[in-house]
């Protein structure tokens, strides 16, 4: 054979791979479309009737091929326990999949960053851990920037910086999660994180975790009663709906 009609030959060779794979990638793409698509009808009921386990499963099979979006779903339903048994280590493994390929969202973040500092599922990572907590906090996941607060504050994982943990709690607190708000009223009270101790700014953050229904928020407040002056008691309350308007203005 000629050399020109090998070269013709190899040429025709490598289109027909190049062909092959395209094929296979779009076949993909549309079978995990579909798959999608039925699945979503599955869950939430649309043109037949709602089955969690028959959606979780097309959910999965779409996973497996290599769809993202399956990958997200699939982890929030071993989460969830919603069409399948309860599995946290499966959740993991399919959320944490799903993120590093670029879909995941703020509570997802939180879940993967308590893997990492807490070692379960994965191998304990304080490093990525802070990273996805870090992630999780930004994205505007209160439970997060309570938890990061707290690390700040204790100084476990990372050095001790009260600066950031004043940060973080009250950024948690302003969007109206309870402990949060609780540990604002410790920041004031101990003075750590604050220009100074502040009797009336405890008691009024307090007062506003114990309205959420925090209960050591109730006893501090309750406590704090018996400490400050009547004065100083109707300045702190008035300083506590102020800010309860703060937070009901930016949670609305």
């Amino acid at each position: 054979m000629s050399y020109y009609k090998k070269m013709s030959l190899k040429k025709l060779i490598l289109l027909g791979m190049s062909f092959f794979i395209t094929v296979s990638a779009s076949y993909s793409f549309a079978e995990t479309a579909t798959l999608l698509n039925t699945a979503r009808k599955y869950y939430y009921g649309i043109g037949v009737s709602k089955n969690s386990n028959k959606a979780f499963k097309l959910y999965l099979k779409a996973a497996k091929l290599g769809d993202v979006d399956g990958m997200f779903v699939v982890g929030g339903m071993y989460m969830q326990g919603h069409g399948t048994l309860v599995d946290q280590k499966e959740a993991f493994r399919w959320l944490y999949k799903a993120a590093l390929n670029g879909r995941s969202s703020k509570e997802s973040q939180r879940i993967i960053g308590q893997s990492f500092l807490s070692g379960n599922n994965i191998p304990q990572n304080y490093k990525e851990g802070l990273r996805w907590y870090d992630l999780a906090a930004r994205a505007g996941d209160s439970e997060a920037q309570s938890e990061l607060a707290y690390i700040y504050f204790t100084g476990r994982f990372v050095e001790r910086d009260y600066d950031k943990a004043k940060h973080w709690f009250e950024t948690a607190a302003r969007k109206g999660y309870p402990l949060a708000q609780y540990n604002m009223g410790i920041l004031w009270y101990t003075g750590r994180g604050v220009p100074q101790a502040d009797t009336k700014k405890a008691y009024a953050w307090f007062n506003i975790a114990a309205a959420n229904g925090h209960q050591s928020g109730d006893a501090a407040k309750n406590f704090l009663k018996t400490v400050l002056s009547n004065k100083e008691l109707a300045e702190a309350q008035q300083y506590s709906m102020e800010l309860y308007q703060q937070i009901k203005q930016l949670k609305n």
